[in-house]
């Protein structure tokens, strides 16, 4: 985990999720997840690239079932996109790139 990216479980989703003052990023990932891994250094460098703008959180997608299961999420890696505690825009998953992350966050930001 980078100082970056901070990682969330359910029980704190609603506070620095739905409730933050930025966009969210959520990345819900697996163990034993080869996209999963290939996907942390990117992410920690767009996170680190927006840090103070946008959070940025992974959440280990097998130890909070509920919360996955609640958003829809059945695959990882997912990447989850809020703004003022809504979902906004296209989720990612599977093999993502900087490039395609970096002009998401920057939509989410407007």
């Amino acid at each position: 985990m980078s100082e970056y990216v901070k990682e969330l479980d359910q029980s704190r989703y609603e506070s620095e999720v739905l409730q933050a003052e930025v966009p969210v990023v959520l990345d819900f990932f697996s163990t034993d997840c080869p996209p999963c891994e290939a996907l942390a250094p990117k992410y920690a460098a767009v996170a680190e690239q927006f840090d103070g703008r946008v959070k940025f959180f992974k959440i280990f997608r097998q130890g909070n079932r509920e919360l996955a299961s609640k958003l829809g999420v059945t695959g990882s890696p997912t990447l989850v996109f809020f703004k003022a505690g809504q979902e906004v825009g296209e989720r990612m998953s599977g093999d993502i790139k900087r490039s395609e992350l970096k002009k998401s966050v920057e939509q989410l930001l407007g």
